[in-house]
């Protein structure tokens, strides 16, 4: 009892202490202590303690970490876009785990493990420990050498602190600008829209603000010139056109014939055109496309609601076909889409979206109104040019005979080159 007493003694004053040391009142029941004071960012996002715990308790998760609340946070897309992270939901988490950690890190950590830590370092080791790592409340309060009651109070605590470090740093930075007018923002985009020429190739540019593209453009880009020019044509008349491979291609293989990358290319020459925005999804795996979809409307991308990072997926997915559905030009990217009931389901029905689909299906049902430009291999000079970019002083003749061996592929070709550039291609 007097063991017991001393405990319990020893408790109320490192609370007292804390108290007078950071000016926040504890709990004294022995249940942890919520922050009922909840927190608005300038963008009328709340946090509190138990919004900041829900997020530690998916720590190890990138994408539930990128679809709670706090991915919302300026200083998460702040982050995000300094690290150069692709706009995903598992990179959103991975920014959202980085903001916290180093939010974290502004405690004093132990210096000594094996000693018992100090009053200044528990809630780094109850932030870590508890949370991040995932252990059991009893370990730490043992580590920590505390009692239940006097635990939960310093859990509280450690929770509270953290959660004005974050509301400081969110409140530091500049809010965002307000919308501009619905009105004068699609006049703006039709024009330009308009400017998309037909008859010419646009160098490679910057997407609009908000645009949702994970490749990067290939600098090795060859050719296809021509077909490029026939996706503008029929993009900008609002059509849509599906890449398909031809069928003469199907004895050398469905895939490598240049699907993908003519889409990219496509869209890092004629994306700035569609002031809407430039959304890419990959359609490969179809219980991930209501994710994809999703993203789509989030922090980052359109943006369309400050919570919209903690709305229900169905909610969430209602909201980007409200918006795919307005006037203003999108251009949507339908990666490997093979399925016509996709294209149908996920395909806005009205609106100023574009839709490029890239598939190896070549008999689009007459009712999706899809005008398929059917992709040959390259051509001999395009293929050599290829070869070129990886082995510039390779012998002619050489790269003539392995683009008549790969039948000018661009894969095959690309990979070819590839295994030729780092070693003396005329060895072996």
């Amino acid at each position: 009892m007097a063991r017991l007493f001393l405990l319990n003694l020893a408790g109320q004053l490192i609370v007292y202490s804390i108290e007078a040391k950071w000016g926040v009142k504890c709990s004294g029941s022995a249940e942890p202590v919520r922050n009922d004071r909840p927190m608005e960012t300038n963008e009328s996002l709340k946090i509190d303690a138990d919004v900041l715990r829900k997020a530690l308790r998916v720590w190890d998760s990138s994408p539930a970490l990128g679809g709670h609340a706090l991915a919302g946070l300026r200083i998460v897309e702040a982050r995000r876009r300094e690290a150069g992270y692709p706009n995903t939901l598992e990179d959103q988490g991975r920014a959202l785990r980085e903001v916290i950690r180093d939010a974290i890190r502004t405690f004093p950590a132990p210096a000594n493990s094996d000693d018992i830590p100090d009053k200044s370092e528990r809630p780094y080791v109850i932030l870590t420990e508890r949370f991040i790592k995932g252990c059991n409340w009893d370990d730490v309060a043992a580590q920590l050498g505390l009692a239940r009651r006097t635990f939960f109070e310093e859990q509280a605590l450690a929770l509270d602190m953290l959660v004005d470090i974050l509301r400081r740093r969110e409140e530091a930075l500049p809010a965002r600008p307000a919308p501009t007018s619905p009105q004068l923002d699609l006049k703006i985009a039709l024009d330009r829209l308009a400017e998309l020429p037909l008859n010419t190739l646009p160098t490679p540019g910057p997407l609009p603000g908000g645009s949702l593209m994970p490749l990067g453009r290939n600098p090795l880009f060859v050719g296809r010139e021509q077909d490029l020019k026939t996706l503008a044509t029929a993009l900008k008349g609002g059509e849509t056109i599906a890449i398909g491979q031809i069928e003469t291609a199907a004895t050398t293989g469905l895939g490598g014939i240049g699907k993908t990358q003519l889409a990219s290319e496509y869209v890092h020459r004629y994306g700035r055109f569609f002031a809407g925005g430039v959304f890419w999804l990959s359609f490969a795996d179809e219980k991930a496309i209501p994710a994809e979809v999703a993203a789509c409307g989030g922090l980052g991308a359109m943006d369309l609601r400050p919570d919209f990072g903690d709305l229900p997926l169905q909610d969430q997915l209602r909201l980007v076909a409200a918006a795919w559905q307005q006037p203003i030009p999108r251009l949507l990217v339908f990666d490997n889409c093979e399925a016509p009931e996709l294209l149908a389901q996920w395909r806005p029905a009205v609106g100023g979206c574009r839709i490029l689909v890239t598939s190896r299906r070549t008999d689009w049902e007459p009712t999706l109104d899809v005008q398929a430009l059917a992709l040959n291999v390259l051509s001999r000079a395009e293929s050599l040019d290829l070869l070129r970019q990886h082995c510039p002083e390779a012998d002619e003749e050489i790269l003539a005979a392995i683009a008549e061996e790969l039948g000018d592929l661009p894969l095959a070709l690309h990979l070819a080159g590839s295994y030729m550039a780092p070693a003396d291609y005329r060895s072996g």
